[in-house]
């Protein structure tokens, strides 16, 4: 079987790659303002035991099909079922049994409030049915979605639906933070809000209550999310790099600093990360 390659924020990939099935697709280019790629995921574990998978999530919000087995809820939500998932400020967790698929579209950061005008920090750590946060018409989407067949249709469908519903232009402030944001993904010498705050000629605060209110979590939350992600993601491809050069290359003021910020997000050192990255 073929290596499964490393990929930023799932965790241990290459350990969880015959478990399931990770697909992206792109938005369309009416849409890539506000949704940043579409995804799948689907497995089969029947006759097989439990598998639980982590996320380093992302700071953006999700709107999802998804079905399983029969009578099973999953996020609190009776299957199948369309939700909307809000920014999760921790690791995401989720137990994967028996049989299941998920179409979603992962909304670019800020593009969920950009969309709808709502205040994402309404939903941050919280999955809802989609009914109850964008109205009765996407209530029952996953019903629609369904029967396209294939995961691929399935995508196309949900792309379809969001089309229909999409605002008819994107306002020059949410485009603005969404710049930013792609800046603080890209730019590993941007570690303080203070940087930011210089860069927008905007105060600490102004840009807190913007991030919480378009994003659903603050700007600090964000650049530490980046790092963490990058770090994680190092430790995967190259189990043998020097920490404390990791360290310093992300932004950490040591060594000690990387190993608390990781230990607090997935309960363990680096080092033993590093160790476990291929299922040892």
């Amino acid at each position: 079987m073929a290596q499964i390659a490393a990929e930023r924020g799932l965790v241990r990939r290459a350990a969880t790659g015959a478990t399931f099935d990770n697909r992206r697709y792109p938005p369309g280019d009416d849409l890539e303002r506000w949704i940043q790629h579409f995804w799948t995921v689907e497995w089969d574990l029947r006759g097989q035991p439990p598998v639980d998978s982590r996320v380093i999530s992302y700071p953006a919000m999700h709107l999802t099909a998804e079905w399983g087995e029969v009578d099973e809820v999953r996020h609190g939500i009776a299957l199948p079922a369309t939700i909307v998932h809000g920014v999760v400020s921790k690791v995401f967790e989720i137990r994967l049994t028996g049989r299941g698929e998920v179409v979603g579209a992962r909304f670019t950061p800020g593009g969920f409030a950009a969309w709808t005008g709502l205040d994402a920090s309404t939903y941050t750590d919280r999955a809802l049915p989609a009914g109850q946060v964008l109205g009765p018409e996407l209530a029952s989407a996953h019903a629609t979605i369904g029967a396209a067949g294939s995961l691929e249709d399935r995508v196309d469908a949900l792309r379809q639906i969001l089309r229909a519903h999409r605002p008819p232009v994107a306002h020059p402030a949410d485009e603005e933070l969404a710049a930013l944001v792609r800046r603080m993904a890209a730019d590993d010498t941007l570690v303080r809000v203070e940087q930011l705050a210089e860069l927008t000629g905007r105060s600490v605060r102004t840009l807190q209550r913007q991030f919480r209110r378009r994003i659903g979590i603050g700007p600090k939350w964000v650049l530490a999310r980046y790092r963490l992600q990058e770090a994680a993601y190092a430790l995967e491809t190259d189990p043998e790099v020097d920490l404390a050069d990791l360290a310093a290359r992300l932004g950490w003021y040591d060594q000690a600093h990387l190993t608390n910020d990781f230990r607090k997000m997935l309960g363990e050192t680096p080092g033993r990360y590093a160790a476990l990255a291929g299922g040892g």
